[in-house]
Order: structure tokens, then sequence, then C-alpha cells
């Protein structure tokens, strides 16, 4: 069990730490959230629109927590 747990977290961990290089290399103005123009540069076959979808508390810029919840398993990205 404890190995399991332990699996799971590197995975968790490896996973957390693509996602956030994935967005520091769009955060072209490296404020540590991304603009809708960041967001399309860096995702240019993804419709425009899943911004808005991405971005759950509706500020404008897509924070780590947001991206992140879009790029797990499940999420809006979780395929591209």
């Amino acid at each position: 069990m404890r190995n399991l747990v332990l699996t799971l977290a590197a995975v968790a961990a490896t996973a957390s730490f693509a996602t956030a290089k994935e967005m520091s290399e769009m955060d072209v103005n490296a404020d540590g959230v991304l603009s809708v123009e960041e967001f399309a540069a860096g995702h240019a076959e993804v419709d425009p629109a899943v911004f808005a979808a991405i971005d759950a508390n509706e500020d404008g810029l897509i924070d780590p927590a947001e991206y992140a919840a879009a790029t797990d398993e499940g999420g809006v990205l979780a395929d591209s």
C-alpha cells in the first residue's frame, strides 16, 4: 500500500511539474498567470472560447490551479 501511495505521489508531482513548465513557457510576461492572448498563442489549435471555461473564477486570467484542473484527466485540455 505504501508503494502505491508513493507511486501516485510521484505521478502527481511529475504531472504538476509538467503543467507548471508548460504554463511558464506560455507566460510571456512571467506574471504567473495566462492572459487570453498568452493562452491562445500557446494553444492555437484550441477554440479561444475554451479560455472562459478554464477561467473558473472569471477574472480574465488562468492561474496555475485553473490550468492544472484543465489539463488533469477529464479536464478540457486533457487530450490536447
